[in-house]
């Protein structure tokens, strides 16, 4: 029998999850499904699905400019986050839910795990989120359980809670810690017993505060935000949207996240997320102002069929890329990815 590669993955991924899946308007990889009433959207957006499709077009009217006359350089990609090193500027994104998303068939925790193990063993780092379905705590104990290699975010709970949390992640002695500040609009929590919060700029500055490690606030889709979020003192600001998960006709992430990123560049590290499936969508992320990518849909598809080694596969994959990328666009290293390596079509 022979070993399965990442079409196979992505076929089981597809027959698995069923209704769950859906690739809109014929774009490959690009996953949507239709207006659900307040009931799951599996892998889809909220409402109409518009903020995915904005996420898609805004990555999409970007353009790779080819450069190849030029000497030849080993693209170098390695880089330092959080006194961490990783082999690419790639990273899992925060991932949950798999009750209420991924129709149930794998367990939570096997999920993590997937994810979290996947993301070590291809050199990079796994984030995992929390669920209403499971203890918040769950997440950040397998991190722990994985040699503190993982990030834990989680949802804006109160703020007594996740102080608890964040103390948790400290004993764990994790990479960093970080809360999903547009999880305060999540259907499925709103349908739950705990309440989810907005958090004002006072409350940002005590998370950080009341820990030592790296904090990373995520949602982050204004230079308004980006700014309060700088102020805090975190260590990381997350351009994202929640996949379009939580709000119906927003921006997309490659819209925002030029203006935010020379707002902030230089003062705190930008992750960035959005409509992000290969190599080629990583470089054109950090030409618009990320420091690092995060993958979302893909990997999650990937921990359900195959676990850990189908995502540390996707994972390399897109290293692959990444390479390929820098390579016919004359990047020798990451501080080439540019906005001049770019062409912009309306």
């Amino acid at each position: 029998m022979k070993n399965k590669d990442l079409n196979d993955y992505y076929n089981m991924a597809r027959n698995i999850l069923e209704d769950f899946y859906m690739v809109c308007d014929d774009k490959p990889y690009w996953i949507c499904t239709p207006e659900k009433f307040g009931t799951s959207i599996g892998l889809g957006g909220a409402g109409q699905a518009k903020t995915i499709e904005a996420n898609y077009n805004a990555l999409h009217q970007y353009h790779l400019k080819m450069r190849v006359i030029k000497t030849h350089h080993e693209p170098e990609m390695s880089i330092s986050i959080f006194g961490k090193t990783i082999t690419s500027p790639v990273m899992g994104a925060a991932l949950s839910g798999v009750k209420y998303s991924l129709n149930n068939v794998i367990s939570e925790e096997t999920f993590y795990w997937g994810l979290l193990k996947g993301a070590k063993d291809s050199g990079s780092i796994g984030m995992v989120g929390n669920s209403p379905a499971c203890p918040d705590e769950l997440g950040v104990t397998i991190v722990g359980e994985n040699e503190g290699w993982g990030i834990p975010i989680f949802k804006p709970h109160s703020q007594e809670r996740l102080i608890q949390l964040f103390q948790l992640a400290d004993e764990l002695d994790v990479v960093a810690i970080g809360v999903d500040l547009d999880g305060a609009g999540s259907m499925f929590w709103a349908e739950s017993e705990n309440q989810l919060y907005r958090k004002s700029e006072k409350e940002l500055q005590e998370l950080v505060d009341c820990t030592e490690k790296p904090v990373i606030f995520k949602g982050i889709m204004s230079v308004e935000d980006a700014v309060n979020v700088v102020d805090s003192g975190a260590s990381a600001c997350y351009v994202s949207n929640h996949g379009g998960r939580v709000l119906d006709c927003g921006q997309g992430v490659a819209e925002v996240l030029p203006d935010i990123a020379k707002e902030v560049s230089g003062k705190i590290l930008i992750m960035a997320d959005g409509a992000v499936r290969t190599g080629f969508d990583v470089l054109k992320v950090l030409a618009l102002g990320a420091d690092v990518v995060l993958m979302g849909r893909p990997l999650a598809m990937m921990s359900v069929v195959g676990g850990d080694v189908a995502v540390k596969m996707y994972l390399e994959y897109v290293k692959q890329d990444i390479i390929r990328a820098m390579t016919l666009t004359g990047c020798d290293n990451l501080n080439d990815a540019s906005m001049n390596i770019l062409a912009r079509y309306e």
